[in-house]
């Protein structure tokens, strides 16, 4: 439950410190202030910060339902927005749709006369506050392939895909993009024999096929409660 907002409060007063009131806390409050179309869809919407530092802020929006797809009843987590925040220009952008194509939103900018980001947020004390995975990998095989499967521990679908960029942990990972697609995409490349890669996204789980002229690598990214397990498969044709 957020913290009780004092609508009292001036403009001009100085931001207070509450014990109680978080990051997460402030994140929230800021995101459901928004005119964010995602929050007309859901009675309830969590947040979580994807990657904190002082020039941006990756959030991720979340709605908990209850699925039966397994056979039996469990609450499941639906991503509905991701959501950039600027610390030093106050600005909150959608990118949900296409992160190079950001979405301006209006939110109550009043909640800064309320609490400070820096302080809440750490901004001050750490340029940048990211979550770091712990990894374990086995070499996995199957006719005519070969890979490796890895399992990343504390960490988030988005995270270990950048992390699939930044280690080089597949082949021709460069010509990745950078930001992980929102939805179904089709990229041609046509580059180092690499010709195609398709991503299919779904809830918890992103799938990425690269497809070259003497075979396939299939690269499955599935979360698992809070680590996410990493396949990496060469398919010889």
């Amino acid at each position: 439950m957020l913290a009780k907002v004092d609508t009292a409060l001036q403009p001009n007063t100085k931001p207070q410190k509450n014990e109680k009131y978080s990051c997460q806390d402030l994140l929230k409050e800021l995101i459901l202030s928004s005119n964010l179309k995602a929050l007309k869809k859901f009675k309830e919407v969590n947040v979580r910060s994807e990657s904190i530092s002082a020039d941006k802020i990756t959030i991720e929006v979340y709605a908990k339902e209850t699925s039966d797809r397994t056979g039996e009843l469990r609450t499941v987590e639906n991503t509905v927005a991701w959501l950039e925040f600027i610390p030093e220009s106050k600005k909150l952008y959608d990118i949900t749709a296409d992160p190079e194509s950001p979405v301006t939103l209006n939110y109550d900018k009043s909640i800064f006369t309320r609490h400070s980001l820096s302080e809440l947020c750490s901004l001050k004390t750490a340029k940048s506050v990211q979550r770091k995975a712990d990894i374990s990998c086995k070499e996995i095989s199957g006719e005519m392939a070969s890979g490796q499967e890895c399992i990343l521990s504390s960490t988030t679908l988005l995270a270990a895909y950048k992390d699939l960029i930044d280690q080089s942990a597949v082949k021709d990972s460069k010509y990745l993009p950078k930001k992980l697609p929102q939805k179904n995409t089709s990229i041609e490349v046509n580059q180092n024999g690499l010709m195609n890669i398709d991503f299919q996204i779904a809830a918890g789980k992103v799938s990425i096929e690269m497809g070259y002229a003497g075979g396939i690598t299939d690269v499955i990214l599935q979360q698992q409660g809070n680590n996410v397990k990493r396949t990496v498969m060469y398919n010889a044709n």
